[in-house]
C-alpha cells in the first residue's frame, strides 16, 4: 500500500509533543502536517500507517429502550453528551492512562444497559448481549496493552513501524467494532418479530 516517498520522518525528540506519548517508539514520526499532506500520508510508510487501516453503544441504548421513547430519547442525548466530553478529556490527557480513563463513564453508562438486559428489563435479542459484552472486553484490552506499551518497552526501537501496542489496540478496536455489529444484526432480526406490549 506505501509507494509514494513522503516527507522525512522524525524520532521521538523531533516530533510533535502530541505525538510523544510512548517513549519506546524511537522513529518514523510524521511532521506537523496539512489536511491534504495527511491524506498523502496514506500511502507511504510511517509509524502511525497500521494504525490508519485498521481503525458503539447507540444501538445498544436504542433497542434496550425501544418501548420508551421519552427515555429513550433521553438516554441517547446523554450518551451522545457524555461521549463529547469524554473525547475533550481523551484529547487533552497528560498520559496515557489518563486518556484511557476518559472513556471509564461510556463503559459503565454501557455497563447499565448491560445489566438491565441481562436481567429482562427492556427489550433487545437475548443472543446479542454477548457480542455487546465482547465488544467492550476487546476495546478494554487494547487500552490495556496500549498503555502497557508492550511489546515495545522490551526492545525499543524495534517495533517503531509494526506491531507496537498502539497498532495492537487498533486491531482489538477493529475486532472490538466487528462485535458491535453483529450484536447489532442479532438485535436487528430481533426487532423485526418484535411488538412492544400495549400501554
Amino acid at each position: 500500500m506505501a509507494f509514494l516517498s513522503g516527507p522525512r520522518l522524525l524520532d521521538l525528540a523531533s516530533s510533535p509533543p502530541h505525538l510523544q506519548f510512548n517513549k519506546y517508539v524511537l522513529t518514523g514520526y510524521r511532521p506537523v502536517s496539512s489536511g491534504l499532506e495527511c491524506v498523502r500520508s496514506l500511502f507511504y510508510l510511517h509509524n502511525e500507517l497500521g494504525n490508519i487501516y485498521t481503525h458503539g453503544a447507540l444501538p445498544i441504548v436504542y433497542i434496550t429502550l425501544l418501548c420508551y421513547p421519552s427515555l429513550r430519547s433521553t438516554a441517547l442525548l446523554a450518551y451522545i453528551v457524555l461521549s463529547g466530553y469524554s473525547i475533550y478529556c481523551a484529547v487533552s490527557a497528560r498520559d496515557n492512562v489518563r486518556r484511557l480513563r476518559s472513556f471509564a463513564w461510556q463503559a459503565l453508562f454501557r455497563s447499565v444497559f448491560f445489566l438491565s438486559r441481562w436481567a429482562g428489563v427492556g427489550g433487545g435479542s437475548p443472543t446479542s448481549l454477548r457480542h455487546f459484552i465482547a465488544m467492550d472486553s476487546l476495546a478494554l484490552l487494547g487500552g490495556l496493552i496500549n498503555i502497557s506499551r508492550v511489546p515495545e518497552r522490551f526492545r525499543p526501537g524495534l517495533f517503531d513501524y509494526w506491531c507496537n501496542s498502539h497498532q495492537i489496540m487498533h486491531v482489538l478496536v477493529v475486532g472490538s467494532i466487528v462485535c458491535l455489529h453483529w450484536g447489532v444484526l442479532d438485535d436487528l432480526v430481533w426487532i423485526n418479530s418484535y411488538r412492544c406490549p400495549p400501554d
